[in-house]
């Protein structure tokens, strides 16, 4: 059937009039002004953040304080530990053999210190020095004394005796002479006598305050190589487990092998490394959502318990193409809700919940 002229010019009309309108509002829209966009409200944002995990109150490390030979191990890896627990020993020979010269030395000194304390416990007067108060001497040289003396007094007595008959003829004068020399003699040995016991006793007194000091000395180096071995001990310090312990008996361990032997508690947390622009966004009780940083499948939950009040580099890198290195970090802790199987040092990526907007 022939559609009359009419409808075809009606449609053609159409589609010129509806043409051209299209034509004018396309170019009035491409003739206007760009508008600027909106600014993205930060607020309604997703929080998104890497971080390390580490345990709680991050981890210990272990190490010589000088190179030593591996010994003995007493754990393993994934055991519990308690403080002062003895981890590994190393080789102490050396060290072993000085502390029991050491302790020799004491022994020695405090055997002469006996005998001379013995020695001065066996004091006996010897002079008074002032009204009430006796000089004292060893008693061998008191008695030495006290038979000097008791020689001139028995002198003195003859001397008393044969005075009154060398003045009448019956004692000749050499024999008095000798007598009167006799008792200068004694009483020169007994000034001798009592000089040597004084000097004697004080000589035994000073050389007993110096064993004292001498033991003293010893025992303080006793004590420095006690602690010196001890050294060569390498203990826990802390109520938790070890991660790491990559060690073998016979292997020379450094001060630089520290991060050999890692401990720490049970308990994880994670350092998260707050970005810039989320300084201000993240507060202690936010809660985020964990989820591993290679493969994004969910490990957990936490709870931000602390937030940094610095900034920093990050000592990473993740596989987010629009990472910075520039950026700086400020860091922020969270506590991992049952976090016993998550690895230590392990990356992962934390997206804040909405309940803990």
């Amino acid at each position: 059937m022939k559609l009359p002229k009419w409808i075809i010019w009606l449609i053609f009309v159409i589609v010129v009039i509806a043409g051209s309108y299209y034509t004018v509002v396309s170019l009035r829209r491409a003739a206007a002004p760009p508008e600027p966009a909106k600014t993205p409200s930060l607020d309604n944002a997703p929080v998104r953040l890497y971080g390390r995990v580490e345990p709680l109150h991050r981890e210990v490390f272990l190490g010589p304080l000088q190179p030593r030979r591996v010994t003995k191990i007493l754990v393993k890896e994934g055991m519990e530990v308690h403080p002062g627990q003895v981890l590994v020993e190393l080789d102490s020979d050396v060290e072993q053999q000085a502390a029991q010269l050491a302790r020799l030395r004491v022994l020695e000194l405090e055997s002469q210190l006996d005998r001379l304390l013995d020695e001065l416990r066996r004091e006996v007067p010897l002079t008074e020095i002032r009204p009430g108060e006796m000089q004292n001497a060893l008693q061998v040289l008191v008695l030495r004394v006290r038979e000097l003396e008791s020689r001139l007094d028995l002198v003195l007595d003859e001397l008393k005796r044969k005075e009154p008959l060398s003045q009448i003829g019956a004692v000749s004068e050499q024999d008095f002479s000798q007598k009167i020399l006799e008792a200068k003699s004694i009483r020169s040995q007994i000034a001798t006598a009592t000089a040597e016991a004084e000097l004697d006793f004080q000589q035994k007194q000073l050389q007993a305050e110096s064993i004292r000091r001498q033991i003293a000395t010893a025992k303080a180096e006793v004590e420095l190589k006690r602690r010196e071995l001890d050294k060569l001990t390498l203990v826990s310090p802390i109520e938790g487990m070890v991660y790491k312990l990559d060690v073998r008996i016979g292997e020379l361990l450094t001060a630089q092998d520290y991060a050999r032997i890692v401990l720490g508690e049970r308990r994880k947390q994670i350092r998260m490394y707050v970005e810039s622009y989320w300084f201000d966004k993240i507060r202690q009780g936010d809660r985020f959502q964990i989820r591993d940083g290679e493969t994004l499948e969910r490990i957990g939950e936490g709870t931000v318990t602390e937030v940094s009040q610095y900034v920093g580099v990050r000592d990473f890198r993740t596989e987010d193409s629009m990472e910075r290195l520039d950026t700086k970090y400020a860091q922020a802790i969270l506590s991992v809700d049952n976090s016993t199987d998550i690895p230590l040092g392990k990356l992962v990526l934390c997206d804040r919940t909405l309940s803990g907007q």
